[in-house]
């Protein structure tokens, strides 16, 4: 279900902007332009932590080797691209990720809100590869909308199937949980998804943890029906030299809480019975072919074994 009220102005809102070299180069990004979109838009008109971890994962001329590797926007051999961001705020990423398409046959869609795709269609007019369409999560009518535009009801030879959903640091308030994990299984779901789709769509997401007992929820029902893994990082090693050891990747210091993991729907959730009320979706019924409440521990798993992989 969509949430009523307006998530961008949660009661006593106190935030500043988030400084960093590659935003303050950028007058679209900057502190003064976030400080200016705050008072707007509210959370939506900053950039928020995790939204690096994301561009520094998909960032072509990174020095570091990936596993899971990246996709590979930079390249020319590869299939086109067409990618929906899901609460793109200021489309701080949007603006780099579009830099890496191809305007001949690629497409990312940047969503957010209905008011907040005013400051979007300001910052990325300049991007040919960007469409600004909303997207309240959990809205039936606005992925319908987008559905139709990507002409997924025709299936004809203008069609563009929907390659990857960018999700960055959009796991924090407790009632937006359950419509931002509603709104990734109707990407995932038909039309998106059908019998000529090659694959699912390919998830990425960014996440800082804030508040593990809040946003664990979150992480319980979506392992259900998401497979996910965290992206592990190390540094090439030099000729002759033994390969560094793999750990969990985070572009901040060893203590950041940032993780990015990779995620694909689970093929037999396709025919699950998705509940229409948020307290069971995240209670995860439906899921399994069962109504009774049920969850996931991969996340949890994850944190107890400390992510230190060699």
């Amino acid at each position: 279900m969509a949430i009523k009220q307006n998530p961008n102005f949660p009661s006593g809102l106190d935030i500043h902007p988030l400084g960093s070299a590659v935003s303050d180069s950028d007058a679209r990004f900057d502190s003064v332009a976030q400080e200016d979109a705050i008072k707007t838009y509210g959370i939506a008109g900053r950039i928020w932590e995790a939204s690096h971890a994301m561009l520094a994962y998909l960032d072509p001329s990174s020095p570091l080797e990936f596993d899971p590797p990246p996709p590979t926007f930079a390249s020319t051999a590869r299939r086109p691209i067409t990618a929906i961001e899901l609460g793109s705020g200021t489309g701080f990423v949007a603006a780099s990720v579009a830099e890496w398409l191809r305007p001949e046959c690629d497409l990312l869609i940047a969503t957010d809100l209905p008011d907040v795709c005013t400051l979007l269609e300001m910052n990325l007019r300049a991007s040919p590869t960007v469409w600004v369409l909303p997207l309240a999560w959990g809205s039936e009518d606005h992925v319908r909308s987008i559905s139709g535009q990507l002409g997924l009801s025709r299936r004809g030879s203008h069609t563009r199937q929907l390659t990857h959903i960018l999700c960055s640091d959009l796991i924090y308030f407790p009632a937006l949980l359950a419509p931002l994990l509603r709104s990734l299984i109707h990407l995932t779901s038909a039309p998106f998804v059908d019998d000529t789709s090659p694959e699912p769509p390919l998830v990425l997401l960014s996440y800082k943890m804030r508040s593990l007992s809040k946003e664990t929820p979150f992480w319980s029902a979506f392992g259900l029906w998401f497979e996910f893994v965290p992206v592990l990082a190390r540094r090439p090693s030099t000729k002759g030299g033994e390969n560094a050891s793999w750990s969990r990747f985070s572009p901040g210091d060893a203590s950041d809480e940032t993780f990015v993991l990779v995620a694909r729907r689970r093929p037999e959730s396709l025919q699950w019975t998705v509940p229409e009320n948020d307290s069971a979706l995240l209670s995860g019924v439906g899921a399994c072919f069962s109504e009774s409440p049920k969850s996931d521990d991969q996340f949890e798993r994850l944190l107890l074994m400390g992510m230190d992989i060699s």
